[in-house]
Formats: C-alpha cells, sequence, structure tokens
C-alpha cells in the first residue's frame, strides 16, 4: 500500500509560481526563503526581492541566447581589437560609439559597409 505525500505550503506555492512561467523562483524558492528571513525583509520587500530575481534570471537567460543566436566570437572585446591591423578603423570614433552617447543626444548613426563573411 503506498502512502500519499502530503501536499505542503511550499509545494503549493512552487506550482502556482510554475504556472505563472516563474521557474527560476519556483527552483530556488527554498534559498530565496532563507535568505528573505536572514536579510529581514518585510514581506513587501520580500516580494520585490522575487520579482528582481526571476527578473535578472531571464534578462541572463536573453542575453546568454541572444549571444549564441548571433554566433559573435567569444571573448573579443574593443579593448581585445587590433587597430593597428586596419588603420582606416578609427579608435576614437569606435571608442565614442562604445559610450553609446549618441542615444542620449537622439542623433542616428548610419554604419557602412560590406557584411563580415560567415565563418
Amino acid at each position: 500500500m503506498s502512502r500519499e505525500r502530503k501536499t505542503t505550503g511550499l509545494d503549493r506555492s512552487r506550482a502556482l509560481l510554475e504556472r505563472l512561467g516563474w521557474g527560476f523562483t519556483s527552483d530556488r524558492i527554498t534559498e530565496l526563503i532563507e535568505q528573505g528571513v536572514r536579510e529581514e525583509l518585510t514581506l513587501g520587500a520580500f516580494l520585490e526581492f522575487l520579482a528582481e530575481s526571476e527578473t535578472a534570471f531571464r534578462e541572463e537567460k536573453r542575453v546568454k541566447s541572444w549571444l549564441k543566436q548571433s554566433r559573435l566570437p567569444v571573448g573579443r572585446t574593443l579593448e581585445s581589437f587590433d587597430f593597428l591591423f586596419n588603420r582606416s578603423i578609427d579608435r576614437e570614433k569606435i571608442s565614442m560609439l562604445a559610450t553609446c552617447e549618441f542615444i542620449r543626444r537622439k542623433e542616428t548613426v548610419l554604419l557602412l559597409g560590406p557584411p563580415e563573411p560567415a565563418s
């Protein structure tokens, strides 16, 4: 005779979080609760902490997915770019573009050139 497992409040919370699509929070609810208790968070602050944790996880997942889909070479940065190899590329202009200051100033940037061949 099999013994039925009694459902706890935490199990129900996990199930609800899963139904809401909050998989990260559902998987880590115990440790998130422990952290909230350690930090003596109010209920409102704890709910905000849960939402921020789920949002940060989703954003990290989204960025990783986009990077994978972009097929950009891993580990390439402006600091490691060899500006001496192609002297037609103006280091100062690239550095200025990297700050994204043009966005704050609401300027349009047009980049022209042939597409890089696929590897």
